[in-house]
């Protein structure tokens, strides 16, 4: 999508007249404040927290999994492939050297 396609969906995005969050917004009248702001308790933002905290500790968990078990894989590979080209090795051997 090209800059012109992007500013001409800006300019006629008429979903945001049919959001709930907008009512009662328009860009004429000074004193509506857009999205309205509801006090939360102190239970609900603790809760919130929580679950936050939760899944970074998953997230963090997860990534340490996957980055020994990429590191792991890593060094088999190495050593799969070094020990695959020094058996296959055709190098100057003691025949060659000692004719």
């Amino acid at each position: 999508m090209g800059i012109a396609a992007m500013i001409t969906s800006i300019k006629f995005n008429d979903r945001r007249t049919k959001r709930e969050a907008f009512k009662g917004w328009s860009s004429a009248n000074t004193e509506s404040q857009g999205i309205k702001k509801e006090p939360v308790s102190e239970e609900v933002l603790q809760q919130i927290r929580d679950r936050a905290k939760r899944q970074q500790k998953k997230a963090n968990i997860r990534n340490s999994i996957i980055l020994v078990v990429s590191i792991i894989a890593t060094v088999i590979f190495i050593k799969l492939l070094f020990n695959y080209y020094s058996e296959n090795f055709i190098g100057i051997t003691d025949a060659f050297l000692y004719k």
